[in-house]
């Protein structure tokens, strides 16, 4: 579901259809109001987060997303700038273009098994990113999917150097070049 599909129709401006500020149609998340704030919890049962859907919700801190969630589209989290933490569940394919962009408090973060590619800007200008786990599965990382990740020092990768060395990283990602890649990791 694209980005702003349903905007300003009945439906989207009845606020009698939203849970705490967040509106669903059947089994898909498709907004947020930006003056979510703290922590939020995703409905169980979920499958898709919609593009745009938490887009510029600056007092969000925490995400949790349930296992139900295959997808996560693109911009799904932009500009969530007070957003700290977040857990992907091992029922994501992929994390889709710009994503995360500028989320500039996120400080680390776990890309898990099932996930096989980082779209292009994923990561984009999350300044205060440090550290991230990388799964062997991943087989992609976008151009300028870390771009702007000034204080990327570390990567955690399960896979071997020869592994990682196969992975296609697009253009525009020359902070991953200066982080320590840490092969073979298994998290302990």
């Amino acid at each position: 579901i694209g980005d702003g599909a349903f905007d300003n129709t009945a439906y989207y401006n009845d606020e009698n259809n939203r849970e705490n500020g967040v509106l669903y149609i059947g089994k898909y998340l498709i907004d947020a109001k930006t003056t979510i704030s703290g922590n939020h919890e995703i409905r169980e049962g979920t499958l898709i987060i919609a593009d745009g859907a938490f887009s510029d919700c600056s007092s969000l801190t925490g995400i949790v997303i349930p296992d139900s969630v295959t997808s996560i589209g693109g911009h799904a989290f932009y500009n969530c700038s007070s957003l700290t933490s977040i857990v992907i569940p091992d029922s994501v394919t992929s994390i889709g273009s710009q994503t995360f962009m500028s989320c500039s408090s996120l400080t680390s973060i776990v890309i898990p098994d099932s996930v096989t590619s980082i779209g292009d800007s994923a990561f984009y200008g999350c300044s205060s990113l440090t550290s991230i786990v990388i799964p062997d599965s991943v087989t992609s990382i976008g151009w300028r999917a870390f771009d702007g990740c000034y204080s990327l020092t570390t990567v955690y990768y399960t896979g071997t150097e020869e592994e990682w060395a196969a992975i296609e990283i697009g253009i525009l990602n020359n902070v991953l070049s200066r982080a320590d890649i840490i092969c073979n990791y298994t998290g302990e």
